[in-house]
């Protein structure tokens, strides 16, 4: 808001134009002005300074307020997953900006930074780091910290490609290998990988099953909830439909017998409480290592039940079921690659069959 006066037995004028500079409400006034649309013209200079981001003389840090607004909004609110991606944008940030006050940072910053980020990593990941900083840009801007938003104009265009549909899952051989190593070891993570392989369960679901889960009777096991790392609590699962009660193979029966249940879950370690997933991380790598097997995480172990069961003709119905999924479009989604192989095997089995008539 400006005001443009002349005081009374004045020969100028006299411009006042209020602002807020680095979160503080200030005001800024010249006099001396010959006629009222010079004083006008300096207004309006002023205003398109402050749209440039030009005014802020904060000694405020860029990295201090990024840090501040993911403890006071973030943190207390959202999972450990979440907590190291927001880490790892600051931490990424601070690499760049250390010194840089929040007023100092553009858009050719930022865009130097997205650019370095994505020579090392995949889209994904550059595009969750951009997105959090854009975050706190645009909060910073609406709590007038920062004068103007400079990250509308940067692009992400990562070089280095992200993991293929089938580097994400085993492929026959290796599942075979992986399940007869990890039979032969009697650690927790071993029976968590087994079961994760025979199941199709998400970790959080596995780590979640207690003994009233499991009806070894009727060979079922009931996935009614998840167990979250970061509050060492149970929650909801994932989706309605992760709500599910799936069969067990005589094996898995027989196996989970042996094994034993802990008091208050199915597998539970010293401690009271089940594995972490990089526990489970660490022992998956070590076996697939050992039989020179390609590298998947605690998930891969879910798409290679899945895989494997498609590929062996079971129904997209029944596996969409069976690791629940809302509805059959995401199974078909998300193992789109075995179904183009499997249409041109259909496709070679067609034509032999009309190639007969």
């Amino acid at each position: 808001m400006a005001s443009i006066f002349k005081r009374k037995n004045a020969k100028t004028w006299t411009a006042s134009i209020f602002l807020t500079v680095d979160g503080k409400r200030k005001t800024k006034q010249k006099n001396g002005f010959a006629t009222k649309a010079e004083a006008n013209e300096w207004v309006t200079k002023v205003e398109y300074e402050k749209s440039l981001g030009k005014l802020g003389n904060s000694n405020s840090l860029f990295i201090d307020e990024m840090k501040k607004w993911y403890q006071i909004f973030k943190e207390p609110k959202i999972s450990r997953e979440t907590k190291l991606w927001y880490q790892n944008a600051i931490r990424v940030a601070n690499e760049q900006w250390k010194n840089k006050k929040v007023n100092e940072v553009t858009a050719a910053h930022f865009q130097t930074l997205i650019n370095d980020y994505s020579q090392e990593h995949v889209q994904s990941s550059a595009n969750r780091i951009k997105t959090i900083i854009t975050a706190f840009v645009r909060y910073a801007v609406d709590e007038e910290i920062i004068n103007r938003d400079f990250t509308k104009n940067v692009y992400v265009a990562a070089k280095k490609a992200g993991k293929k549909p089938i580097d994400k899952f085993l492929e026959d051989d290796e599942l075979k290998k992986l399940m007869k190593r990890a039979k032969e070891s009697n650690d927790l993570s071993a029976h968590m990988i087994i079961t994760q392989l025979m199941t199709g369960m998400r970790y959080a679901e596995t780590a979640g099953l207690t003994p009233t889960d499991v009806d070894l009777e009727n060979k079922t096991i009931s996935i009614n909830k998840n167990w979250d790392l970061v509050t060492q609590s149970f929650k909801p699962t994932k989706t309605p439909s992760s709500n599910r009660t799936i069969s067990i193979s005589d094996e898995l029966v027989d196996l989970l017998k042996v094994w034993g249940f802990g008091k208050q879950f199915v597998f539970e370690g010293r401690n009271g409480f089940p594995l972490t997933t990089n526990g489970i991380n660490k022992s998956l790598r070590e076996f697939l290592i050992a039989d020179d097997s390609k590298i998947i995480t605690s998930h891969g172990l879910r798409h290679t039940h899945a895989s494997y069961l498609l590929a062996h003709d079971v129904s997209v119905q029944y596996v969409s079921e069976r690791l629940g999924h809302a509805n059959v479009n995401i199974t078909l989604e998300i193992y789109a690659h075995l179904f183009k192989s499997k249409r041109e095997l259909e496709d070679k089995k067609a034509q032999d069959l009309i190639n007969k008539l």
